[in-house]
């Protein structure tokens, strides 16, 4: 284009950017902005809005803000979809104060919310988990006189169902039947997730023989969500009838289904079973995620091969995949159940050095592994070191040390160690040391 002389213009700059941005060649993106700069060719709103996108998607949010500062000394102006996607960027990462900031930020700018900016805003909240504050936003649509469409109500019955909110999930479906809104596959994928979440079981096997008789027509997603709320509620059967289902219609399972299956046969310790599933995904060419391989993790960690879950901590490691917490958390389970506390160490070592924080569930692994072995000091030092080091122990961390004195018949310690927790965390809440005397009382 340039070479015949044609002068690339914003809209040309932009529209490579965006296709850059798109297929996650940041560098590439940036390259174009920077020649667009250079040949001084002046971005627009759009060419701004795809740059704070690609940041945003990416977590860079200092740069992406940079990016919407920049929009205001450019001489151009914030439009719906650069504060839509801000909106959108803060409440998938859960940051709620951000979202609060924008959206007072852009009413000051004179901006009045569309059914979108609502929409995203009810998304937003709820990712952040202030579920109140997504159904308030709601409430507010509706006071403003907008009308919600099914895009709308199916970002509500998303919110309402990680909060497991199913009988308020059912309201909004009556109300979409109320205002000829037919519900689609999504409508009946988050109430499957909100009865998971709510633990109503019956409910997810009524609405499942729905979808398996064809009242509600059997789309593909339906059956893949159907094998994801079986498995999360540790339903074998159901799980397998919801997959087998999926496999007779010919419909192809995604990585995120066969997680799934590989996690209720891994915590079965169905070894054989979970191995078959992992010989599907080789075949299907999907590349196994994070998620499997901490599955496959879990699995030997409880076996009597459980040395095979550092294997594959290494494994993965080696196909430069980042191990989480929970990786790291489920070998040293491994070793700590097995009496391997040297191995529990270097892992846990391992795990500071890669620059993972470690949970109270790391911690909790450490102390209950000591106190089963009578080793109270060490497990009592541990308490006081994660204390120290910003990570609050939670219930389990006291009970496992309380019951294990009990069942080593050392009672007297046991009072001990319940009278004189203060000196160890100042900052025990009297409802805490109520319950645990309680508890003590009860063995």
């Amino acid at each position: 284009m340039v070479k015949k002389g044609i002068k690339p213009d914003v809209f040309t700059y932009t529209t490579l950017l965006s296709g850059f941005e798109k297929a996650g060649k940041d560098e590439s993106a940036v390259r174009v902005f920077d020649e667009m700069r250079s040949a001084g060719c002046n971005p627009n709103i759009c060419t701004f809005n795809a740059l704070i996108k690609m940041h945003g998607n990416r977590g860079k949010f200092t740069e992406m803000m940079k990016v919407f500062e920049e929009i205001k000394g450019s001489g151009c102006t914030p439009d719906i979809v650069t504060w839509n996607t801000l909106l959108a960027v803060f409440g998938q990462n859960g940051m709620d104060s951000e979202v609060s900031g924008v959206f007072k930020e852009m009413k000051r700018a004179g901006f009045v919310a569309e059914r979108d900016t609502f929409n995203t805003l009810i998304s937003a909240y709820s990712r952040c988990g202030s579920f109140d504050q997504a159904m308030a936003v709601y409430k507010r649509m509706l006071e403003a006189g907008v009308s919600p469409d099914l895009s709308t109500y199916n970002t509500v019955l998303a919110a309402l169902a990680r909060g497991g909110l199913w009988e308020q999930s059912e309201k909004v479906l009556a109300e979409m039947e109320d205002g000829r809104c037919k519900p689609n596959q999504l409508t009946y994928c988050s109430l499957l997730h909100a009865y998971a979440n709510g633990k109503e079981i019956e409910r997810i096997h009524a609405l499942a023989q729905d979808i398996y008789s064809g009242i509600i027509e059997p789309h593909a997603v339906l059956l893949k969500t159907l094998v994801l709320v079986y498995s999360k509620s540790d339903l074998l059967m159901e799980t397998e009838q919801a997959f087998l289902e999926l496999r007779r219609k010919d419909l192809s399972p995604d990585i995120t289904t066969l997680n799934a299956m590989v996690s209720i046969y891994g915590r079965r310790q169905m070894i054989t079973k979970a191995n078959e599933i992992i010989n599907f995904v080789n075949q299907m060419g999907f590349t196994p995620s994070l998620t499997t391989y901490n599955s496959l993790m879990y699995m030997y960690s409880r076996s009597g091969n459980f040395e095979k879950s550092e294997e594959i901590l290494r494994d993965l490691l080696a196909k430069g995949i980042k191990p989480d917490a929970i990786s790291y958390n489920t070998v040293i389970y491994a070793y700590c159940r097995n009496g391997q506390m040297r191995e529990a160490s270097r892992v846990f070592k391992e795990m500071t050095e890669s620059g993972l924080v470690p949970d109270v569930i790391t911690y909790n692994t450490f102390v209950a592994s000591y106190a089963a072995n009578g080793m109270f000091v060490d497990a009592i030092d541990l308490v006081r070191y994660m204390t120290k080091h910003g990570c609050k122990p939670n219930e389990s961390t006291y009970n496992c040390i309380l019951d294990w004195y009990c069942k080593l018949d050392r009672r007297d310690e046991a009072i001990m160690f319940v009278n004189n927790l203060r000196k160890l965390e100042p900052h025990v809440s009297k409802e805490e040391e109520c319950r645990l005397s309680e508890r003590l009382t009860s063995k």
